[in-house]
């Protein structure tokens, strides 16, 4: 299906490529055609108005001596060299009886069609190249008879008018004919070079929309592999706000067959798609060793990711929040791996603790080591982990949102749903913001270390 969009797109293409080509030299052909011709009537019609000036001037002057009409001739022609490149009175046989100006070798027309000028019945002309130059030939009939006193050797019986017309140039005249074709021809040269560059980007932008569907379909596992249930021993609510279409933040929220509960929320180094690959990949590993987890410390899970991350790549990393709840003992494991501190405060006394302790990023270290720390929890807590696009959101001015405004949004919150946190920790960021966009992926998780263990669906 895709290779036939293609196909179809070339051939629109091309098709459009040729009506380019089409409309250009059409153009220009009728541009020419039209110069020629109009150049062709101007000549002609002067010549007419030289051999209609000329019997004027012979019946003015009663000139019946071919001295006296070679003398016509020349008077004619002298002032308009320029423009006249010869000018002969022929008989009605074709021979000349009188000339002036230099007469170029030219077929004459067969004798039927002499007779035919003759008799008015027709007009003659043609152009041929002499000198460098186009020559209109035409041949007009005189239409008044004139008998010369011509010498014994010499014909005396003019019947028609041959004038030589160099042919002028017709730009200025054709002014608004050749605006039109300087436009046409822009426009059918730009169609023509639009055609060429989207043949040949064509390619690229069919890979680029179909990168882009799988993109979305991308965003939309990712959007899948985010919990939507309180994981049946707690309450949370949480939000992943990605830079691109994908990012390389999560947060995940599941219960082991042990009865704990896990919180966990990762940073991938970069953004986008490859950041979103990465992501998927600690996602699942995180998954698995969870469900394996035995005996061992969430300390120790931390070394064993680190290492196999490493096999990857040893350019990106991972910071980590990490930890198991038990509700039955009510207390809480962790491992921070580079992450920032998240945010345990006391329902009741709004006592607020960093969980720190943990080591350096996933990914980047070989045998790197991990420290766990477990916290008997005194009542309920509530735990807040953000990943460093919240702090580092901008404001117009330029100035980042920081912890110093996390904190008392949190403050003000003591004793609400872990959704009315998130809402009111969102909503600030947004609002300092001012509509602005976060220049990184924003991860915000709440969940709600109760006591005595409920369960609650967080959707909305």
């Amino acid at each position: 299906m895709r290779h036939r969009s293609s196909l179809w797109f070339k051939t629109a293409t091309a098709v459009g490529a040729g009506i380019a080509v089409f409309l250009f030299v059409d153009t220009v052909l009728a541009y020419r055609y039209v110069n020629t011709r109009f150049a062709r009537d101007q000549g002609m019609l002067q010549a007419v108005e030289e051999a209609s000036s000329l019997e004027h001037e012979l019946r003015r002057q009663r000139v019946d001596t071919l001295d006296g009409l070679r003398r016509v001739l020349t008077e004619s022609r002298e002032d308009r060299s320029d423009e006249i490149a010869w000018i002969s009175v022929l008989t009605d046989h074709g021979q000349v009886a009188a000339s002036s100006g230099t007469v170029e070798p030219h077929a004459m027309p067969p004798l039927d069609r002499i007779s035919a000028v003759i008799e008015g019945r027709e007009r003659y002309s043609a152009v041929q190249n002499a000198s460098g130059a186009e020559i209109l030939i035409a041949l007009l009939p005189m239409k008044q008879r004139f008998q010369w006193q011509a010498p014994p050797d010499a014909s005396g019986d003019g019947s028609m008018v041959e004038v030589g017309i160099y042919l002028q140039e017709t730009e200025g005249i054709l002014h608004p004919l050749g605006r039109n074709l300087l436009i046409s021809t822009i426009a059918a040269i730009s169609l023509l070079a639009s055609m060429i560059v989207f043949l040949l980007r064509l390619p690229a932008y069919v890979h680029g929309r179909a990168l882009e569907n799988q993109v979305q379909l991308a965003r939309g596992v990712q959007q899948k592999l985010l919990p939507e249930t309180g994981g049946g021993s707690i309450e949370f609510a949480g939000e992943c706000v990605p830079a691109d279409e994908v990012g390389g933040d999560f947060y995940d929220v599941f219960r082991t067959d042990a009865g704990e509960t896990v919180l966990v929320l990762a940073d991938v180094s970069g953004k986008g798609l490859p950041a979103a690959i990465r992501m998927g990949i600690v996602h699942g590993a995180i998954r698995a060793l969870s469900s394996a987890k035995g005996d061992s410390g969430v300390a120790r899970m931390a070394e064993r990711l680190n290492e196999q991350l490493r096999e990857g790549t040893s350019r990106e990393f991972v910071t980590l929040f990490w930890a198991f709840y038990n509700p039955q003992r009510h207390d809480l494991c962790y491992v921070n791996a580079g992450h920032l501190p998240p945010l345990l405060v006391a329902s009741t006394s709004g006592e607020l603790r960093r969980l720190e302790t943990g080591g350096p990023v996933l990914g980047l270290l070989p045998k790197a080591s991990y420290q766990e720390e477990c916290i008997n929890l005194n009542g309920d807590e509530t735990l807040i982990a953000y990943s460093d696009g919240l702090l580092e959101a901008t404001s117009r001015a330029g100035e980042e949102f920081g912890e110093s405004r996390l904190l008392p949004v949190v403050q003000a919150s003591i004793g609400k749903s872990a959704r009315a946190i998130l809402r009111g920790v969102m909503e600030e960021a947004s609002g300092f913001m001012e509509g602005g966009v976060f220049h990184d992926d924003l991860t915000v998780l709440v969940a709600k270390l109760a006591q005595e263990p409920v369960k609650l669906n967080t959707k909305s």
